[in-house]
């Protein structure tokens, strides 16, 4: 098993946090034993911040793919831009409305029950192979623990596959789709090579997190080298050298002031691991 210490830059697309040490599993008996010592996974630190106080797990060796005719088996460390060009080659429906996020993987979509333009992963799901932090490999087939953004993972394990339902389409028809919804998030969100987390706090009910830091004054805020974007207050964009310290301000800033006005208590939607 492989063991490396990186960077907050290699391990999260924002690139905030200290160094850290990662142990990559090759197979099920190596991951239930990093498991047990209670180490929480990371996938591609599309939505995460490390704070280097605890070892992670990169489900990289767990990229097992196998296709059916209404199913699919996708091993947690699959990265989403691989599932996206089989669904162009094979022609399927899947995850075409989360293309755009940058370095996602399988798992972590599982764990943050990740979503776009009104769809959630959620919806896909047949069957979840987890490992608990007793070291059992468990299977979930009722959804119920999965909200808004959130999941039963990792809280209680680690995510090691999961098969999905798919919807067979023309292969044309698969790519447009994917273009439409990438251009449809660069429309609104900023592009895809800045350094930023995706969104940084959850969308309170029937409300939007952008427009009420926006109504707040902090489109376009900064704080060292972090800074609220202008093109979607929601997103904070690391112009540089932003730190873990920077961070917590510039969040507390953003919750302290949307409570302020509006009496509403925004809860993150970034991960701090």
């Amino acid at each position: 098993m492989k063991v490396k210490v990186l960077t907050a830059k290699e391990l999260t697309t924002l690139g905030i946090g200290r160094p850290t040490r990662v142990y990559f599993p090759e197979n099920l008996s190596e991951l239930s034993l990093l498991v047990r010592e209670g180490f929480k996974p990371i996938g591609g630190g599309s939505n995460s911040v490390v704070s280097g106080e605890t070892s992670l797990i990169s489900l990289k060796g767990f990229q097992r793919v196998e296709l059916k005719e209404k199913e699919i088996t996708l091993g947690a460390g699959v990265p989403l831009r691989k599932v996206l060009k089989l669904q162009m080659k094979r022609g399927f429906l899947l995850f075409e409305f989360l293309a755009g996020i940058p370095r996602a993987t399988v798992g972590g979509l599982i764990a943050q029950n990740a979503g776009a333009f009104n769809r959630e992963v959620k919806e896909l799901l047949k069957e979840v192979t987890f490992v608990t932090y007793s070291g059992e490999v468990k299977k979930l087939t009722e959804f119920k623990g999965f909200s808004y953004r959130e999941s039963p993972f990792p809280k209680s394990g680690v995510v090691v596959e999961a098969k999905f339902k798919i919807e067979k389409e023309e292969k044309e028809k698969v790519k447009e789709k994917i273009r439409e919804f990438v251009l449809r998030r660069l429309s609104k969100q900023p592009p895809f090579f800045l350094r930023t987390a995706g969104s940084t706090f959850k969308n309170p009910p029937e409300e939007s997190a952008g427009r009420l830091l926006d109504k707040c004054g902090l489109r376009g805020f900064s704080l060292g080298d972090l800074k609220f974007s202008e093109k979607h207050a929601n997103f904070l964009i690391n112009e540089g050298k932003g730190t873990l310290k920077d961070f917590q301000e510039i969040v507390e800033i953003g919750k302290e002031r949307v409570r302020e006005l509006f009496g509403i208590e925004l809860n993150l939607e970034v991960k701090i691991l």
